[in-house]
């Protein structure tokens, strides 16, 4: 007898199986702006940055497909479901497309700034490597439950000869329990995500099916 599947879904259960049309991928700072009795606005911070996505699935004749993956929305259309997801349209640095200069370098977080939670050092880059604003990057840390976050470098930096780059802003800003020695993800990193409520199957006629639309946010701190 088959296990039920386990949370969070990985790339192979759930992304993969995906042939994605429209996507979104994006960080959400909750703010809430008051103002004086002169209007003077007061923003301010309600919560936690996270990223949220939605994803458009085209249409197909292919019922048995499209099946398949209503099965898996209603799996994660439950209390404590989740699944990695990645922005499928940035999947690599921009000077690197195809990971190649990369290599089989093992990238880890050489410093943390603590009085600024947005400032980072990489090391274990190849050589003068580039990673470019709006580059992804991503690390794993914590156990039980494993945390996954995702950041999205601010401005053009590139590695020292040795690897090690200067201090560089991401955003949103590095939680705590990251320390140095963790290991970096440039390629494919992932948030781990919850499916938003009632995602919507798409309607189903004769010999066709339109494409699923769904929507996702990020599950921070547990």
């Amino acid at each position: 007898m088959a296990d039920p599947l386990a949370f969070p879904l990985s790339f192979a259960e759930f992304q993969a199986r995906l042939k994605i049309s429209v996507s979104e991928f994006y960080i959400n700072t909750p703010m809430q702006i008051d103002r004086t009795a002169g209007g003077v606005p007061l923003p301010a911070q309600t919560g936690e940055s996270n990223w949220r996505g939605s994803f458009s699935l085209p249409p197909t004749n292919n019922r048995s497909d499209a099946a398949r993956i209503d099965a898996l929305l209603s799996v994660l259309n439950t209390p404590g479901a989740s699944f990695l997801v990645y922005d499928p349209v940035k999947t690599h640095p921009a000077d690197d497309p195809a990971g190649t200069i990369l290599g089989a370098a093992t990238p880890t977080i050489a410093q943390l700034d603590a009085s600024d939670a947005r400032m980072v050092k990489l090391q274990g880059l190849p050589g003068q490597y580039w990673l470019r604003g709006g580059d992804f990057i991503g690390w794993q840390y914590g156990s039980s439950p494993t945390r996954y976050a995702l950041h999205r470098v601010v401005s053009d930096i590139q590695s020292g000869p040795l690897g090690t780059t200067d201090w560089l802003q991401v955003t949103p800003p590095i939680q705590p329990g990251i320390i140095v020695g963790d290991p970096v993800t440039l390629i494919k990193p992932v948030i781990k995500a919850r499916l938003e409520p009632n995602p919507a199957y798409g309607a189903h006629r004769s010999g066709r099916a339109e494409g699923a639309q769904f929507s996702f946010v990020q599950i921070v701190g547990v």
